[in-house]
Formats: structure tokens, sequence, C-alpha cells
């Protein structure tokens, strides 16, 4: 997938999220410190924990693990943001735990795939590029809607609706790449590792139905953490290619067809 494509997806996500928050959103986390410590928690510990755990009881190979397990490994995904404005989530929320995961799965990626017993290519600088450019293109756009929603709120509407159509259509686009570079090969992989990917999908769906916060808090916590940040992954697989990229693609594509309708399901009963 065409890094472009990639980044224009995440700003026009993110600029549809800042046009529909404000300031006074993000001082209110002030209070939600606990939601906001346990998401970081179960995005970094719990999700990758399951990933290895299952894959070592489903004895799946060893290209499938390592992809799994990097997908797992790799939260703070861009477009979690964009199934939380779906879901009717606190985007203030998704924002601010998108903007934290990032920087630690450069920690999190290799750290969990030792403890699979696999190693991965060091990231460098290159990994910390990458990082810093996914940052820019969150952190950006949003402070610019945001921007805009306190000087203008009726062209920041307009501008939502664009921002969101295009995200939208882009990101069906990038469902439609999953489907034609990895759908094909699902067969190849075995049923054990896609299992265990629906399994994981799951436990991070799962969350939206958790007690933690109110309802909009559970709901951001959710898609952010179903959503993991592919793009680092891949940036780790890359080197070893094959079917570890596969598993990865593959993991892409079972993660937005589980992950968008219960987005757009919550965000109708919301409503």
């Amino acid at each position: 997938m065409s890094v472009l494509f990639v980044g224009v997806l995440l700003v026009a996500s993110m600029t549809a999220v800042g046009t529909a928050v404000t300031v006074a959103d993000f001082r209110a986390l002030v209070g939600r410190r606990l939601v906001l410590g346990i998401a970081v928690a179960v995005n970094v510990l719990v999700v990758p924990g399951i990933a290895v755990t299952a894959c070592a009881i489903a004895g799946t190979s060893v290209p499938a693990t390592v992809g799994i397990v990097l997908a797992a490994a790799a939260p703070g995904g861009g477009t979690g943001a964009l199934l939380t404005l779906h879901a009717r989530g606190d985007l203030a929320v998704s924002a601010v735990l998108q903007a934290v995961l990032a920087p630690l799965g450069l920690a999190s990626v290799p750290l969990w795939a030792q403890v699979s017993g696999h190693d991965v290519v060091p990231s460098g600088w290159a990994g910390a590029g990458l990082v810093v450019g996914g940052l820019a293109g969150q952190v950006v756009p949003l402070a610019a809607g945001m921007w805009l929603r306190h000087r203008d709120g009726r062209r920041a509407d307009r501008v939502h609706a664009v921002a969101r159509r295009v995200a939208d259509l882009l990101l069906v686009g990038l469902v439609v790449y999953f489907a034609v570079t990895a759908g094909g090969q699902l067969p190849d992989l075995g049923w054990p590792p896609i299992a265990v990917m629906a399994l994981v999908v799951l436990v991070c769906l799962s969350v939206t139905a958790i007690p933690l916060g109110q309802s909009p808090e559970r709901r951001a916590v959710g898609m952010t953490t179903a959503v993991r940040n592919l793009s680092l992954a891949l940036f780790f697989a890359a080197p070893m290619g094959g079917t570890v990229v596969v598993a990865l693609l593959a993991y892409g594509l079972l993660m937005y067809v589980m992950s968008v309708p219960v987005a757009v399901r919550l965000g109708r009963t919301a409503a």
C-alpha cells in the first residue's frame, strides 16, 4: 500500500476528528487518567500477551506467529480515531491514545517478538522516523481542525463532512487492498492462524463491553485498541518477507472486516 495513500487517509481521519472536538474535551481527560492508563496497559501488555499465548496453543507456523505477534504488539493505528468517530465514542480519548501508543510500539514490537521466541530487525532511526511522521500526520491536522472549530464553527462543519467522506472512501480502498493482496492467500495460511487473528481482534473489540469509564470512553478505547499500527508492524516484517507479510496483511483484512461493522453498529445504538 502506497505510503502516500495511507498518509492521506491519516490526515483526512484526523482532520475529521479535529473539526469535531474542542479544547474542553481534552481538558476533561485530566479526570480520566485511570481509563487512559488501563487502555495503555491493555494495548501494550494484554493484547500482545494473548496473541503470543494463542499462537503457542494453536501451534501456528513460525512465519504466521511472527506476523500475528508483530500486529498485536503494534498499537496506535491511525484509523482508530476514525472508527471511534463512527462509533460515537470519545474522540479526545482516542486521539490521545493514538499519540501515546504509537511511540510505545517501537519498544513493544521487538520486545514481544523476542518473548514469542523470534528476533526482528532493530528499528533504528528509520523506525523512529516512521513513528514521528505518523505522529505529525495525527497532531497537525487534529490541531488545525480544532483551530477551525474554534474560529468558525460552520466552516468546521463543512470541512468535517468532506474530510469524513474522504476518510471513509480511503478506508474502503484500504480494505479492498487487503482483500486483494491477502484474501486469496488466507487458505495457504491455514485455519489456526486465522482463528488466532480473529480471537485477538475480538479481544480488542470486547473492550467496548467491559466496565471501563463511561460508554463513549469504552467505545473509544475499544475502537482504538482494535486498530493496530500495521505500518509499523510491516516495517519490522519487511526484511522477513513471504508468509510473515502475508500474515500481517491477512490480519489487517480481518481487523477491518470485523471492526468496521461493530463501529457502525455502536454508532447507531448510541444515536
